[in-house]
């Protein structure tokens, strides 16, 4: 098993902090050590007080630690003081230590501030330099920088002189009202971009904790650098995504948001569960060449004119899914909820299609005389087939997969640097981004979660198998439109 070293400090309330580190280090199959830097009296609105382990401790610490189980990686969270952070570098230094991640943790979400001013000189003189990666937002950047950072082009400047003068590589996070969820790795060859989806969730308590431990994580399973910064930022999302909500003030994540264990009875939502089945497929889709020219803009016209066509054919086969659902509905308010979202297809995402087909020239004749491809038969006679003999849970799970997965890639197409305002695929990703679409898959969500509340798990498999078909279909929709496939 792999092993990880937490070097931070204590959050009494568990979301950020050591406990947060433990707990993701779980989630991703890493055994967990710590060495503990200070204790914090906090809750999700503040710090209240905070009581330093005393230097000779930490090294006591560090000794026990290194000498009995070597770890594969170090996080390195919150450490108060130039004392301390001196009396942990000597001592990875002494050992050798290796996958340093280092997150200058300085002021919590809260705001209270929790480095002493005179430890920066000693985070990047001694720390930083031995760090295979420092992970620090847009505040901490500027102070380590010693520069403002207002913009795309400062974060990329600020990352460049951060590594230049500290000798280590650094992911450089966006938010903070500044470039959403998209970080910028700066290595020694240059700037790599990693654009996140964002998640609408207030509760961000250790947010940073949790993104170092789960890179840290990666590196010790012997991930190659970017792909640990990937995988995490992926983990991140889906603990956002779970929308904990604990607190009165900025609550923590639910760091084992993904943790199966035959000890925990339930608490898993349908959703969660067939977001979690079709992960891989979904990242295929978001990847796909065809997609990824619409967010850079590079598709050419003539592929992006024919997947419109043959969308414009597919979501009228589409809405008769949900009009089964009216059929299947066993109570009226979930028949008003299936025939809202025929309501929404034909009247709201078909005009999406229909702006742009005006756009494209395409008369209503053209329309008329196209016929659908053999992969939208294909993924539409299976819909109707689950429409036909299944129940009102499986249409559900059926039409979910492309509604939900459009809603996911406008959303991360939408947090690119100029896509959204792309001259002709900005409308595209707009449409799909909108919070009158994102309200529309939350609408479908809650009633899959509500269908899956009694449901037995053979229903729950039965479901969930026809998600991940469904979502296979999405990505050939995908192939087929990037090859102009008949």
């Amino acid at each position: 098993m792999k092993t990880a070293l937490s070097i931070a400090g204590s959050d009494s309330s568990g979301g950020a902090g050591i406990q947060a580190d433990i707990k993701t280090m779980s989630a991703h199959g890493v055994y967990a050590m710590t060495a503990v830097t200070a204790l914090t009296a906090q809750n999700t609105t503040g710090v209240t007080g905070i009581l330093e382990s005393p230097a000779d401790f930490l090294a006591a610490q560090l000794d026990a630690v290194f000498t009995d189980i070597f770890p594969d990686a170090v996080k390195i969270g919150m450490i108060p003081s130039a004392e301390l952070i001196c009396t942990a570098a000597e001592k990875l230094q002494q050992y050798g230590a290796r996958n340093i991640v280092v997150d200058p943790v300085m002021v919590a979400t809260s705001g209270s501030r929790l480095m002493q001013a005179e430890a920066l000189d000693a985070l990047k003189t001694k720390l930083l330099p031995l760090a295979a990666l420092v992970t620090p937002n847009i505040p901490e950047a500027q102070v380590i920088s010693g520069m403002e950072i207002k913009s795309v082009q400062d974060m990329e400047e600020a990352a460049r002189r951060i590594h230049g003068e500290c000798g280590c590589p650094v992911l450089l996070k966006g938010g903070h009202a500044l470039n959403d969820a998209n970080d910028l790795l700066w290595t020694k060859d240059g700037a790599r971009w990693f654009h996140g989806r964002r998640i609408d969730n207030p509760n961000t308590h250790g947010t940073g904790c949790t993104l170092s431990s789960a890179i840290a994580s990666n590196l010790a399973k012997g991930m190659a650098l970017a792909d640990a910064v990937g995988r995490a930022k992926e983990y991140i999302s889906g603990a956002l995504a779970a929308m904990l909500d604990l607190g009165s003030g900025s609550g923590p994540m639910n760091h084992l948001f993904d943790l199966r264990s035959g000890f925990i009875g339930g608490g898993e939502d349908l959703c969660t569960r067939l977001r979690r089945a079709a992960a891989q497929v979904w990242d295929a889709c978001l990847n796909h060449p065809f997609v990824q020219g619409i967010g850079d803009g590079s598709l050419p016209v003539e592929k992006f004119q024919y997947y419109m066509l043959q969308d414009y054919l597919y979501l009228f086969e589409y809405a008769r899914v949900f009009a089964a659902g009216v059929m299947k509905a066993g109570e009226e308010e979930v028949m008003q909820r299936f025939a809202r979202s025929v309501e929404a297809i034909l009247n709201g995402e078909m005009n999406i299609h229909r702006a742009y087909m005006q756009r494209l020239g395409i008369t209503a004749q053209q329309v008329q005389a196209v016929r659908p491809a053999l992969d939208n038969l294909s993924y539409t006679a299976y819909m109707q087939g689950v429409a036909h003999r299944g129940s009102a849970l499986e249409i559900v799970a059926a039409v979910l997969a492309c509604s939900w997965s459009y809603g996911e890639i406008g959303r991360e197409l939408a947090g690119r640097p100029g896509a959204a305002e792309h001259p002709f695929y900005g409308e595209w990703i707009q449409g799909y981004a909108s919070e009158d679409y994102d309200a529309t898959n939350r609408t479908l969500m809650e009633l899959a979660n509500r269908l899956g509340e009694g449901a037995s798990e053979d229903e729950l498999a039965r479901a969930e198998e026809i998600f991940i078909n469904c979502s296979r279909h999405e990505l050939r929709f995908w192939d087929m439109a990037w090859e102009l496939r008949t």
